[in-house]
């Protein structure tokens, strides 16, 4: 029987990918790569490997070169279709809602990197004769991811008793569920999942501040928040939410969890479940 293949399977991304495909064929892979003896055929290839941080060459090896050698095995191995997980930071500073057809304006490493992976996951597969999709997520929050990000960070450092200092959180953001990115993910492995670009994102604008009071409401920790302690970034992207009309249109996906029930989730997370 032929399998999914997620590159990163073992990350936060990753793993809820797996969750959604839950009953089909799965093999997860990392650094080690695709191995005949583990992937023997495969039908789709996820690249969902998520390194944020690093010099150039390192991301360019996370984002561009890795997920090509992924594509090149898969592809030898009968894959139809591969699905690269992008970044809604691509976009960078321009008017919301982001669309997919806008311009690309990401000015960090990061999306640098992963705008350079689209171009190149997708050429690379037009010249094998696979189908390609490329999944832009917003601000992807859940049980068990590791600290890093803000949210998995703030519940760290209240967790540990720690004052957590951050900018006046005006900035708005476009939180999206691990398990939603999941299920769409899912969704572009299956057979008529239309190529293309697609947003991962609920369209609701949230401020920054407003989720870090409520999460620390959730834990009775108010007291070890400093908002405003740090200033803005001089690139801060103050508006960032994403149009999710084009994967509801052509691939029926709408995020069902509300952020609301999403915090609760994480603020009730075990601590020993975190990167679990």
């Amino acid at each position: 029987m032929t399998a999914v293949a997620i590159g990163g399977g073992g990350g936060f991304i990753g793993r809820a990918v797996a969750r959604a495909l839950a009953g089909a064929p799965v093999v997860a892979f990392g650094r080690e790569g695709l191995s005949e003896r583990t992937c023997p055929e495969v039908h789709a290839l996820i690249w969902a490997g998520g390194r944020r941080d690093g010099d150039e060459a390192a991301l360019a090896e996370m984002h561009v070169a890795a997920p090509l050698r992924a594509l090149s095995a898969a592809a030898a191995r009968g894959a139809r279709r591969v699905v690269y997980v992008s970044t809604g930071e691509v976009y960078g500073l321009q008017p919301v809602p982001f669309v997919e057809d806008a311009q690309r304006l990401g000015d960090t490493p990061y999306a640098r990197a992963k705008i350079r992976g689209e171009d190149e996951v997708r050429a690379a597969a037009a010249r094998l004769g696979l189908e390609a999709i490329v999944v832009r997520p917003g601000v992807v929050y859940g049980p068990g991811q590791r600290p890093g990000m803000l949210i998995p960070s703030l519940l760290a450092a209240l967790r540990a008793g720690q004052r957590f200092a951050c900018t006046p959180g005006e900035q708005t953001r476009d939180f999206v569920h691990v398990g939603d990115v999941g299920r769409l993910l899912a969704r572009c492995t299956e057979d008529g999942a239309p190529a293309g670009v697609y947003n991962a994102g609920t369209g609701v604008e949230s401020a920054v501040a407003m989720v870090v009071r409520a999460l620390a409401w959730r834990l009775g920790r108010t007291d070890l928040v400093d908002l405003g302690a740090l200033p803005y970034r001089g690139s801060e992207v103050m508006r960032y939410v994403l149009d999710p009309t084009r994967a509801k249109e052509r691939l029926g996906f709408v995020a069902q969890v509300a952020l609301a029930d999403g915090l609760e989730s994480v603020a009730s997370c075990p601590e020993e479940q975190v990167g679990a």
